[in-house]
């Protein structure tokens, strides 16, 4: 982690975060919402063990084309994407997780109380208070009930054990029919209500209603769980 120029309380955190374990044979990982994943950073590490120039790439697929070369030290991103979608991060220093760039659904009517406290006000670093200006920001408990809240509202919607969709970008913006189809088949499954929910009949009913309607967005890869 050396050459990420991270504190050591991120290194401590980072080995203390649990990682979602993959198929080695698997093509794809488990997205966290459309096309941003959790970062595996033990992963990552042993990456930049073998090959430290490799960094500045890391770094851009972790913390955004935006971010990489101004986020200070304390602050770790959590996820990775390729597209610059999703970018969530954790400040050591003050204890607070931030989603980058937040829609404003989320950031302006959010179900859990937000950090208001204006970056501005604490940040000399125009630069600084300009990016955390753009962040949802919350405790660190609440910030991932924020995202746990996504999922429960079917704000993001799981298209197949391990891909995503959302409302906000990609898929969900072009193709909001078949969002609110995804939605009413997880409703009629019994989601939220996990004591309800029949998650193998309802990842089958999404996929057969993908291939039937939309089968360019189905995942081609989905096989059924035994």
């Amino acid at each position: 982690m050396e050459p990420l120029g991270k504190t050591d309380e991120v290194v401590s955190l980072l080995r203390h975060l649990p990682y979602i374990r993959e198929k080695k044979d698997d093509m794809y990982n488990v997205q966290t919402a459309a096309w941003c994943y959790f970062t595996n950073w033990e992963a990552d590490s042993r990456a930049l063990n073998r090959d430290p120039a490799c960094v500045e790439s890391v770094k851009i697929s972790t913390e955004s084309a935006s971010l990489y070369e101004i986020l200070p030290p304390h602050v770790v991103s959590i996820t990775k994407s390729p597209r610059d979608w999703t970018t969530l991060l954790i400040d050591t220093e003050l204890g607070i997780g931030l989603w980058y760039e937040c829609p404003g659904e989320v950031r302006d009517w959010p179900l859990r109380e937000k950090v208001l406290d204006d970056p501005y006000d604490y940040e000399e670093d125009e630069e600084q208070a300009e990016w955390r200006g753009e962040c949802g920001a919350w405790s660190i408990p609440d910030f991932f009930e924020v995202l746990k809240d996504q999922f429960r509202e079917l704000k993001f919607v799981p298209k197949s054990p391990r891909a995503v969709v959302d409302v906000y970008i990609s898929e969900g913006v072009a193709f909001p029919d078949m969002i609110e189809m995804l939605q009413g088949i997880y409703r009629e499954h019994g989601w939220p209500d996990m004591e309800k929910y029949r998650k193998k009949d309802c990842l089958k009913a999404v996929q057969k209603a993908l291939k039937e309607r939309y089968p360019r967005l189905a995942d081609s890869e989905w096989v059924e769980e035994e």
